[in-house]
């Protein structure tokens, strides 16, 4: 690829690259701007603010990635994943250490929605009854 000064450079993808390198190689970009990545599977949540009705959203769609170049930091100049926990919402470039960190975390918090599953489905059921027997009492 040429650079935005007109020099030269090759940029050779890892095996496991799957990004489209078209628009790198337009002569304005430089070594830096070149991300190789490879996009994990996008899972997707309704997500609302406050009252308002729920749209699909992408959570944690993790990437597999490095900029060899990057003059942001060095953890990007390595193999690293990064998890789109929300759109556009990045964990930071994550080792294997790292990242099992995090998948614990995420296991750990799931501990919240699943005790919560068995309330909700007493609320429901706590709902129903009266709801039921107020329907049956207005009726009489």
């Amino acid at each position: 690829m040429d650079d935005r000064y007109g020099t030269r450079h090759t940029a050779t993808c890892p095996s496991w690259c799957t990004t489209d390198h078209t628009d790198a190689m337009d002569g304005t970009r430089h070594p830096s701007d070149v991300h190789h990545q490879l996009y994990g599977a996008e899972a997707y949540v309704a997500y609302t603010e406050a009252h308002q009705e729920s749209e699909p959203w992408p959570m944690l769609r993790a990437h597999l990635a490095v900029s060899p170049d990057s003059t942001v930091s060095p953890a990007y100049r390595v193999p690293h994943v990064l998890v789109e926990v929300a759109p556009d919402m990045y964990t930071r470039p994550m080792d294997p250490d790292q990242l099992a960190a995090f998948i614990e975390t995420v296991a750990g918090q799931l501990e919240e929605p699943r005790a919560m599953l068995p309330r909700l489905r007493d609320a429901r059921a706590e709902w129903a009854a009266q709801t039921d027997t107020t329907t049956s009492a207005e009726a009489a």
